[in-house]
């Protein structure tokens, strides 16, 4: 009797089985993705951007900027200061989940999923001592010059693929304008630094006439082995309605005042125009 019954039982346990190996991923899945966060940020030390002092991150927009998308989505964030190509590294290992403002190319596309892409419409500015610009006149003239480049950067693609432009490395973008002022270099990009407050701290710069496009940018940059990447599409929604709202612009005049915000026209609360070439606004890259 028990041995009958048990036979007749048996295709209903092989059905039962395969029905919880089948709904077993989806159970996971929907477990990671009910589960509260906490965000691990690489942040740099970029005026306004993000505010360190002793090696900690005191604030700044990223900072703000994160903690308010993590707070609507019931998450939390650990922000760390860590020197740009370091922030890198610890991207593409998993170490970090999240960074702000990062330039996208095909290498950090192998280990990054990124979060808004923007075109952004001015062009990068290079700087020469005054009575040098002359030297610049197009992409060309770069391979007769020493331009200075941080670590790690990504300019645009021409330049950054260039094997003849003789490329002297620093590890941080204040270190450039020094070294142009000793005559160690003869031209640099300024990508972080407010063309005010350079041009007032170092008088005897200009731009010469070659400039040349942004990189697009990405608002937020995930790492592919982060519990992140498979929540993509709550984070853009979070940071969506973060910027549409006008929180992120209340940010943005907070810590960069009257500079334009990056985002394009149409995401913007109550703005119908772009940044114009002469205005700046701060990425990382």
């Amino acid at each position: 009797m028990f041995l009958s019954l048990s036979k007749a039982l048996q295709p209903w346990l092989r059905l039962i089985c395969a029905a919880v190996l089948l709904l077993s991923p989806l159970y996971y899945a929907a477990q990671i993705s009910a589960a509260p966060l906490t965000l691990k940020h690489g942040s740099l030390g970029l005026n306004q951007l993000s505010i360190i002092k002793d090696g900690k991150v005191l604030g700044g927009l990223k900072a703000e900027l994160l903690d308010e998308i993590a707070h609507r989505l019931g998450w939390k964030v650990e922000h760390s200061y860590c020197p740009f190509q370091r922030c890198l590294r610890s991207m593409e290992g998993g170490e970090l989940d999240i960074m702000v403002f990062i330039a996208v190319n095909e290498e950090r596309r192998e280990y990054l999923d990124f979060v808004q892409i923007w075109s952004i419409p001015r062009k990068i500015p290079f700087y020469m001592l005054d009575g040098q610009q002359h030297r610049l006149q197009r992409f060309e003239d770069l391979h007769q010059l020493r331009v200075g480049v941080v670590n790690g950067y990504a300019y645009f693609r021409r330049f950054d693929k260039d094997p003849m432009i003789n490329k002297v490395v620093v590890q941080h973008e204040r270190q450039l304008p020094k070294m142009i002022m000793a005559g160690r270099i003869d031209a640099y990009i300024a990508f972080n630094q407010r063309r005010e407050d350079l041009l007032q701290q170092y008088p005897q710069l200009v731009s010469p006439p070659f400039s040349h496009g942004f990189s697009d940018t990405a608002l937020l940059a995930i790492s592919k082995h982060s519990p992140l990447a498979l929540r993509a599409e709550e984070l853009e929604r979070a940071t969506l309605a973060v910027i549409k709202d006008g929180t992120m612009a209340r940010l943005w005049k907070k810590f960069l005042g009257d500079n334009p915000p990056p985002y394009p026209p149409h995401l913007r609360p109550n703005l119908t125009t772009g940044p114009s070439q002469g205005q700046t606004w701060d990425n990382d890259d």
